[in-house]
């Protein structure tokens, strides 16, 4: 069994905020295995033969069975997640202010016509790049993220797409628990 990562798109469900203990069953339910929270807010770890499409199917009913609405669930697996480490395009970014840089976890690639929807609201020293695999990073520069134009409005499913964030610090302690868990 290969090790998986699930990054729920909102840990908080119809008005009540998810608690690790109930994520970890969630995804106990659907067959995985050595399950474990990163930080509280949506990132799990666990094994499992499944594919990461069945699985995201599988943990959204699961959900919706819980709490009586589902979440949109990403499931990355190990080597898709380190890839998408790899190819940060702000390297340099990360390491001055990691909290200001955001990984976009996509199912599928983001459109063409979403990106270039995304890069016209990008302002000053704001940067947006996607990667090989269709995932993309939004680095925000000096500024404050509540005021940048990019999120104003933003909806993935209007640029025909499904994914979640995370900040860099997020991301690579994500990464960390995937090669502890690994050796």
């Amino acid at each position: 069994m290969s090790i998986k990562i699930v990054l729920m798109r909102s840990i908080v469900i119809g008005g009540q905020r998810v608690k690790m203990s109930d994520a970890r069953a969630l995804v106990e339910r659907v067959g995985g295995t050595d399950v474990r929270s990163i930080i509280a807010t949506g990132n799990l770890l666990f094994r499992s033969s499944e594919t990461p499409r069945a699985l995201e199917g599988a943990l959204e009913a699961a959900c919706e069975s819980f709490y009586g609405r589902p979440t949109e669930m990403v499931v990355k697996t190990a080597e898709q997640w380190r890839s998408l480490l790899a190819a940060n395009p702000f390297p340099e970014e990360a390491k001055k202010a990691p909290s200001r840089l955001l990984v976009w976890a996509m199912r599928s690639p983001l459109p063409d016509n979403g990106l270039e929807q995304m890069r016209r609201r990008a302002h000053g020293e704001e940067r947006i790049a996607r990667t090989p695999d269709g995932d993309f990073y939004v680095w925000f520069g000096e500024g404050k993220i509540s005021d940048s134009k990019i999120p104003a409005g933003f909806s993935l499913k209007a640029l025909g797409a499904v994914g979640t964030n995370r900040n860099w610090n997020t991301a690579l302690k994500i990464a960390q628990a995937l090669e502890a868990m690994n050796g």
